[in-house]
């Protein structure tokens, strides 16, 4: 998402189109990877994660060296887009389950430093794409990214084991439930009935879909900021470094915060929440470049605290039986907000005509549901097993703790 906001303005004049356009393609990308998601576990019942990790890998590549070779039209733009999303998200998919197969107990942990290396990777990419453009230019520096994005076969080629989909359930020792005894939301909600089942959840997953729109929209228009502030492309498009650098630093702190058991709804949404809210009002109304550093360094370090402890939350709010359920629920709400952030800020920036407007909305978001956290905070009561459980490590118990 960092490094497409690096191409935005090369895009919208190559295209002759509008920040609403280009910038939906973006956010197209991203939606795709998660709302496909469900299909992928699905392809996991006859391939392996390592050949998943393969053909997503490819797909990721082939999708921006298509647009750096023939690209006439934004439809074009979306469709090549579509095919990178849905390699991602096939690719992500068999990381993730390949961390929850053999981490399962540290899964938090593991996470938050899986995290890390993310945004290192938003940290390097957009200063990587912008020396490839200056080097071959707008088409032939978005060949060779997609070129270099084919790194992640290598990815797939690394997972040594190959688990299947249905290993986590025996991981959970979670045993298969007779339909006849299912639960009214688990027979019709499919992946949804987690979020009914398990409020803590629901509260969570509503957050992180308002959490998800201010993070596009940041990540997409954080370029455009800066050139409007003053900055050269090479500074504004620095700016993206300092927000992955702080991701890094972010993703170490909730590291830490698991480990030391302070990872909760305060740390991890009220307090990243208010924190983003304000350096994101800050950052339009200065000029300056070390400021502007200085206020995305944080904004990234609290995204970064937040997106680990989100995540790595997870298998503390739902039974092991809807784990699963969880996990796809998240990645389809995820990539039904990410058509937001590109649609709505893309309509904001087209119709102001100023990225600092787009903030501004940023921040009031998030700086609205801090409040959301406190709902959180209020329920006190454990989370319920939903269905009696067999095996050890807790889930053998009615409640977890």
């Amino acid at each position: 998402m960092k490094a497409n906001g690096v191409i935005l303005g090369y895009q919208i004049r190559a295209l002759n189109s509008t920040n609403t356009a280009v910038a939906w393609a973006f956010t197209l990308q991203c939606s795709v990877a998660y709302l496909t998601a469900p299909i992928s576990s699905f392809l996991l019942r006859y391939l392996s994660c390592r050949q998943l990790g393969v053909i997503g890998g490819f797909l990721t590549g082939i999708g921006y060296v298509l647009s750096g070779i023939y690209l006439t039209s934004i439809w074009q733009l979306y469709v090549y887009h579509t095919i990178s999303g849905i390699g991602f998200s096939i690719w992500s998919i068999s990381q993730c389950l390949y961390i929850n197969a053999h981490y399962l107990r540290s899964y938090a942990s593991i996470f938050a430093i899986a995290s890390g290396f993310i945004y290192l990777g938003v940290a390097i990419l957009p200063l990587t794409l912008q020396w490839l453009i200056d080097q071959y230019g707008h088409r032939g520096g978005k060949a060779c990214f997609g070129a270099l994005l084919w790194n992640c076969m290598i990815g797939g080629v690394l997972l040594r084991t190959t688990p299947k989909s249905g290993r986590l359930l025996e991981i959970f020792k979670v045993k298969t439930i007779d339909k006849s005894e299912k639960h009214f939301v688990d027979k019709y909600l499919l992946w949804f009935s987690s979020v009914f089942s398990h409020r803590k959840f629901g509260v969570m997953i509503t957050f992180a879909m308002f959490a998800v729109y201010v993070f596009s929209s940041w990540a997409i228009f954080l370029v455009t900021l800066g050139e409007s502030r003053g900055l050269s492309t090479q500074d504004a498009v620095f700016l993206s470094t300092m927000g992955g650098i702080g991701g890094v630093v972010g993703s170490v702190t909730g590291k830490a915060l698991f480990h030391v058991d302070k990872m909760n709804a305060y740390t991890c949404c009220l307090l990243p929440s208010v924190v983003v809210g304000v350096t994101l009002l800050l950052s339009t109304y200065s000029g300056n470049f070390l400021i502007l550093c200085a206020l995305t360094f944080v904004t990234g370090l609290a995204q970064g605290v937040q997106y680990a402890g989100m995540m790595g939350l997870i298998p503390l709010l739902v039974c092991g039986h809807h784990l699963q359920g969880a996990y796809s629920t998240s990645s389809v709400t995820e990539g039904i907000v990410y058509q937001l952030g590109g649609s709505i800020s893309g309509s904001i920036q087209d119709y102001y005509g100023s990225p600092e407007m787009v903030f501004v909305v940023c921040a009031i978001v998030s700086l609205s549901v801090a409040p959301l956290s406190l709902v959180w905070i209020l329920d006190q009561p454990s989370i319920r097993q939903c269905y009696a459980k067999e095996g050890k490590d807790g889930y053998e118990e009615s409640e977890e703790k």
